[in-house]
């Protein structure tokens, strides 16, 4: 049985395509809003994420070598689950970014 840390780790490795584009992302984010602070512009942040993040899901599933998840199922994970974390992941980190921000404005 692997540990929580092992699956999120795989899990990071699965979908390191959506955690560079998301970090990038986060990071145009992050100094825009640093810049002009809004809440109307963090509340636009997590919905363009949103939209965003469908998009690149839906350009990795039309791209994704189909015997390449394999690996990691064999391994015991899902790719649903694999997936969710890795989105998690994403999310919690723009929402970490636009904290920091708010807390030092």
């Amino acid at each position: 049985m692997r540990s929580r840390m092992e699956k999120m780790l795989l899990a990071a490795e699965y979908g390191e395509g959506l955690l560079v584009l998301g970090g990038l992302f986060n990071v145009v984010c992050a100094s825009l809003l640093a810049t002009a602070f809004s809440y109307a512009g963090v509340m636009y942040a997590f919905l363009i994420k949103g939209v965003f993040t469908m998009l690149a899901l839906y350009l990795r599933k039309q791209f994704e070598k189909r015997d390449a998840v394999f690996f990691y199922v064999n391994l015991g994970l899902t790719r649903k689950g694999m997936l969710t974390a890795v989105l998690v992941m994403d999310f919690l980190a723009l929402a970490v970014l636009i904290t920091v921000i708010m807390v030092l404005r």
